[in-house]
């Protein structure tokens, strides 16, 4: 069982980790000037020349009309239509960018700018595996591209190969030592790869090279707020904005960090800003969502939490569908559904309450989840036969739905929460099991969690506890603690000052991995006590006494300010009134811990 995986692959807020470099372009020659549209005296050579040139003096308005007067006199030209193509991405046309830039690599097959040019549109258009294959083909035209090497490194983050991404930007560094952007870039792939302070290193570095990229200073902003360093993050997140207003991304980014700093309200604003700036920017409605949902918006929120499928970095599904997906959020009755596990543990434990539901309302549903969970969701009757990732395959009637889309086709609000009773169980034979072993303790029996898996600690920083914290729970009360520790953090064991205070059969306890034989000791302790895992959807689903410990501003599932949660009525929120401080949340904990024992738990 592990319980540190609730987040695997799930994207708590969209971060912008990375740019593309600007369209490469060709120069032109000298400026010259025309009236009139009608330059009948001037040479072919000349005009291409004097587009380019405005192009390159970032005068647009009159590229555009060189550029389109030389493609409509049949001036078939290379480089007019490789820019001219550029100017159609940055306008946002990308369908019409992909056309004139193919365009220019058919006049000349062997243009390594065009490619790699291509690469850019086709990275935008999400199509990240064939953008990759043209970037590629751009540095095998041109091995020293510094700008190929920099994109293709970029193209490669997107796909999650983190390694092969540094590998490739730090050529494109070694062709061109001073690139501000490929250095920029660096430092947030670095940043993912959780090397964080060589990432801080060249993130200042190309600020200092070029301390005019708006850009740069954002992704600074981000990767200090890797660092817990929020308030110097969004100093530099509104730097970028002051030199570059227009850049919806840097618009984005600060309301990454605003969200963070507990400035929701601006970090809504600033996130609308983006979408004003750019209507279908994708990560920037994601990020909304999360938004609204924090603050119990849910009608909204989860509209817009859809867009976590039209973003680069989309969430995991487990599985691979061949039918057709349900857009229509209106669930029919007459079709088969194919409903799809997608992010960690925790969100198929907390949302795999809908499958027998949809069910009993007549709906012909089969389910596709972790097989790790398939024993626990066989057991706890939410289906009999669960399907494994490469099964859901073979499915070939009917239509797909991910299963975090439910609740936006039921409509689930606060208010309309439809599934709040107990949905998940142990067999009898493994809670009688683990009522005989643990039948041997005298005092209540309290079962602890307390890390996340390390990876989101970079998107969902501070939400893990370190195990000594939990010493104060022994002050004046008479417990016995029984870790439910898997994995990370669990070697915290060996050197907390309570080690002595756990439960006899510990060791066995350590060696189940099985989520079934878990939920059965679960079954069996008096409260569970524990950070935001999939320990917490676990024990909430099977309605037991639970305390969850939250960071001060935590995941969207627990609102802001509530001391109880729609999702689980026998859950007890403990959040922390001061970013970073356990110790106040644990004194509380404490008392609250002294006041059931005298009521007996």
């Amino acid at each position: 069982m592990e319980s540190s995986d609730k987040n695997q692959g799930r994207k708590r807020f969209t971060e912008i980790k990375t740019f593309p470099i600007p369209f490469t372009l060709e120069e032109g020659k000298d400026l010259i000037s025309i009236s009139n549209n009608q330059p009948n005296k001037t040479s072919k050579e000349t005009l291409i020349n004097q587009a380019l040139k405005f192009h390159l003096k970032g005068n647009l308005s009159e590229a555009i009309r060189y550029y389109k007067y030389c493609i409509s006199h049949g001036f078939n030209d290379h480089k007019i239509f490789s820019n001219y193509g550029g100017i159609l991405k940055d306008l946002g046309k990308l369908k019409e960018a992909e056309l004139y830039t193919r365009k220019a690599i058919q006049l000349k097959p062997n243009y390594a700018i065009a490619y790699s040019n291509l690469g850019i549109i086709l990275a935008d258009l999400c199509k990240l595996k064939e953008a990759e294959l043209y970037t590629r083909k751009a540095i095998q035209l041109k091995p020293d591209f510094a700008e190929a090497h920099s994109n293709l490194g970029n193209i490669l983050k997107d796909l999650g190969k983190l390694k092969e991404a540094e590998i490739s930007t730090r050529k494109a560094i070694k062709f061109q030592p001073n690139y501000a952007y490929a250095l920029s870039n660096l430092g947030m792939i670095l940043k993912d790869l959780g090397k964080l302070k060589e990432a801080e290193v060249y993130a200042r570095k190309a600020i200092e090279i070029d301390p005019h990229i708006a850009m740069a200073y954002s992704n600074f902003g981000i990767i200090l707020r890797s660092l817990g360093k929020l308030k110097e993050g969004e100093v530099y997140a509104r730097k970028a904005i002051e030199i570059d207003p227009r850049i919806a991304m840097v618009h984005s980014n600060l309301g990454i960090i605003l969200k963070d700093v507990g400035k929701t309200k601006e970090a809504e604003l600033s996130t609308r800003k983006a979408i004003k700036l750019k209507p279908d920017y994708a990560d920037a409605y994601f990020n909304l969502s999360y938004l609204e949902l924090l603050k119990g918006k849910y009608k909204s929120g989860l509209e817009n939490y859809e867009f976590r499928f039209k973003k680069k970095e989309t969430p995991s599904l487990h599985g691979n569908p061949i039918i057709k997906r349900l857009d229509n959020q209106d669930l029919q009755k007459e079709e088969k559904i194919l409903v799809i596990s997608e992010q960690g543990l925790g969100d198929t434990l907390q949302y795999m309450r809908y499958i027998p539901y949809l069910r009993n309302q007549g709906f012909d549903i089969s389910f596709c989840a972790q097989e790790k969970l398939h024993s626990l969701i066989q057991a706890s009757d939410i289906d009999p036969n669960p399907l494994t990732p490469d099964q859901s395959t073979l499915v070939s009637e009917g239509q797909w739905i991910p299963l975090l889309s439910l609740p936006r086709s039921l409509k689930v609000t606060p208010k309309n929460p439809i599934i709040s009773k107990p949905y998940i169980f142990s067999t009898d034979e493994l809670n009688k099991k683990w009522k005989q072993l643990l039948s041997k303790e005298k005092k209540p029996i309290i079962g602890i969690n307390w890390q996340g898996n390390p990876k989101m600690e970079t998107t969902y920083q501070g939400r893990s506890i370190p195990l000594e914290e939990f010493s104060r729970l022994f002050n004046s009360n008479e417990i016995t603690m029984l870790s439910l520790q898997k994995g990370f953090g669990s070697e915290q064991l060996e050197t907390c000052s309570f080690k002595n205070k756990f439960v006899s059969c510990q060791k066995e306890i350590d060696s189940t991995w099985d989520f079934l034989e878990n939920a059965a000791i679960i079954e069996n302790c008096d409260l569970i006590i524990t950070c935001d895992t999939s320990i917490a959807h676990l024990a909430g689903g099977m309605g037991k006494k639970v305390w969850l410990l939250l960071k001060d501003i935590p995941f969207w599932t627990w609102g802001l300010k509530e001391e109880s949660t729609f999702w689980y009525p026998s859950m007890r929120l403990f959040r922390q009134k001061e970013r970073h401080n356990w110790y106040e949340v644990m004194e509380r904990v404490s008392n609250e811990i002294q006041k059931e024992i005298e009521d007996k738990i």
